[in-house]
């Protein structure tokens, strides 16, 4: 990214349309139904920025998405763009190019309507399904863009469904990150009953459910309150213009800067590991890979993708040199001028003069592929928490656990998110791939899960169930894992792929 140009942002305004949307609210503004009152709170917000750019106040790269959701077919989610005229597809769309194609006037000193006025329906609203369904969109934006402001994510909403599989979903896209630190979340709701409009600043004494839940993971206005806290974002029945400009254009104040990396002591105290290739093949035929180094707080799992040649070398040298060069690819290019050398590495590991011509031909041809995930850790934090950081290309995941609860996910929100083609670095160049980053703070006893496509899909499927005891895979034996394996292959509970797991507990900082 040329770092002459102002860095990128974007805006997604998510609202949903269940049939609670269509009672009135009490807001500062007048009396009218909350799916109105969204669609005009997300009209004026795009509206100040159209305002803003055709004005050249700042020339920042932008690009918007407004999404409803409401409850689908067989109770699935169903997720659509609201901005006029457009595909309904969830998309993003230049600033640049809504410029171009003003919307439809209201009456004058109010907003155009840049937004579709949708069908309010179904009985509740599938909160968390539909943030988990921004969370796709957000980190396909980021890939490529780590120097680019921190996306804003904005949800209008009653309250249903902000609960603790919310709460989660919300915190796995609160880990993406970019150079001016993670994704920033807000509330904006519209409520029947609201005894009182309350703008973020005004929240006071115990806060009643589902607004707490909202607080608790929405992000923090620049500024600090009288008390020294920080306010975050959640409004009722209010126009939080003002709050949502200090999320898109404050500077952060959270970033982790390039090369902020390095342990004080060994950051995991216990680390585990399992790993079983697919039914019918033997163990030199498994073709994911896992590195752990303790001394320099790296853990690391790679998925070789079985339709290519050599994948297991592959997959291991890729773990292999990140756990023990620690690289740091946030830095612009840093990523592709490493997965470079890996290609030349690759080449010499694989003998590729020695090979017959037929290997030859497929490796210049299809050559190896895998997915990549890296865990870091870091330094402890001003709290004296300790700070970690994370790369991903593809599908294999990260579990974050405090107590017996699952905190937070990466690179994925939901096991509905597995699919068939994921990312993958590719040995061969001209198959050029951006990772994702992700970045948090931990405890000590926290668990860290590390595992390829095929365990983290049923891991997901044991949290959303609340059957799982993550604490067991500490101590799990490999034989009993391989048995628990081969049951749910039987029973077609999991795919038949190579599973890898890797399970580390979070060390006390002395």
């Amino acid at each position: 990214m040329n770092a002459e140009l102002p860095p990128p942002g974007c805006l997604i305004v998510l609202i949903a349309l269940s049939e609670t949307m269509t009672a009135e609210a009490a807001t500062t503004r007048g009396d009218c139904p909350a799916i109105v009152a969204a669609q005009f709170f997300a009209d004026e917000l795009i509206e100040a920025l159209v305002a803003a750019a055709a004005g050249g106040e700042w020339t920042v790269p932008f690009d918007v998405a407004v999404l409803g959701y409401q409850e689908g077919d067989g109770g699935a989610v169903r997720l659509m763009s609201l901005l006029s005229g457009g595909s309904p597809m969830p998309h993003f769309v230049p600033l640049a190019k809504l410029l171009a194609n003003p919307a439809d006037e209201r009456s004058p000193g109010r907003p155009r309507r840049w937004t579709a006025s949708p069908e309010c329906r179904g009985a509740t609203a599938p909160a968390a399904a539909a943030l988990a369904g921004v969370h796709p969109l957000v980190a396909a934006w980021l890939a490529g863009r780590y120097a680019a402001r921190p996306p804003v994510v904005v949800h209008c909403t009653t309250g249903d469904g902000l609960d603790a599989n919310y709460a989660r979903v919300a915190r796995s896209l609160g880990l993406l990150s970019t150079a001016g630190g993670p994704v920033r979340l807000a509330h904006c709701g519209f409520s029947t009953g609201w005894p009182t409009p309350t703008p973020p600043d005004r929240w006071s004494g115990a806060v009643p459910e589902p607004w707490s839940t909202a607080r608790e993971v929405s992000s923090p206005l620049s500024q600090t309150a009288g008390d020294g806290s920080r306010v975050p974002v959640v409004s009722v029945n209010e126009w939080p213009i003002p709050e949502i400009w200090d999320l898109l254009f404050t500077d952060p104040t959270d970033a982790v800067p390039i090369g902020a990396t390095g342990v004080d002591g060994e950051s995991f105290a216990v680390s585990h590991t399992l790993w079983a290739p697919k039914k019918g093949n033997g163990p030199t035929e498994w073709e994911d890979a896992f590195a752990v180094n303790p001394a320099l707080g790296i853990a690391v799992v790679a998925d070789g993708a079985s339709e290519g040649i050599f994948c297991r070398v592959w997959a291991g040298l890729l773990a292999t040199r990140i756990a023990t060069e620690g690289p740091d690819f946030r830095a612009d290019g840093a990523f592709v001028r490493w997965v470079d050398q890996c290609r030349a590495a690759w080449r010499q590991d694989i003998g590729y003069t020695t090979l017959r011509w037929s290997q030859q031909n497929k490796v210049a041809s299809v050559g190896a592929a895998a997915t990549l995930l890296g865990l870091f850790f870091g330094p402890p934090d001003v709290t004296v928490k300790r700070t970690w950081r994370a790369t991903a290309v593809g599908d294999a995941c990260l579990f974050h656990i405090r107590g017996n609860t699952l905190m937070a996910t990466f690179p994925l929100a939901a096991g509905d998110q597995l699919g068939s083609t994921p990312a993958l670095v590719r040995s061969n160049p001209g198959h050029e791939v951006f990772p994702i980053f992700a970045s948090g703070t931990c405890g000590a006893g926290d668990l860290f899960i590390l595992a390829t496509d095929a365990v983290a899909g049923r891991l997901f499927h044991e949290a959303t169930t609340g059957t799982v005891v993550w604490e067991r895979y500490l101590t799990l034996p490999e034989s009993e894992w391989q048995a628990e394996i081969d049951t749910l292959r039987a029973a077609n509970e999991i795919v038949n792929d190579d599973c890898t797991l890797v399970v580390l507990r979070v060390a006390p900082i002395i």
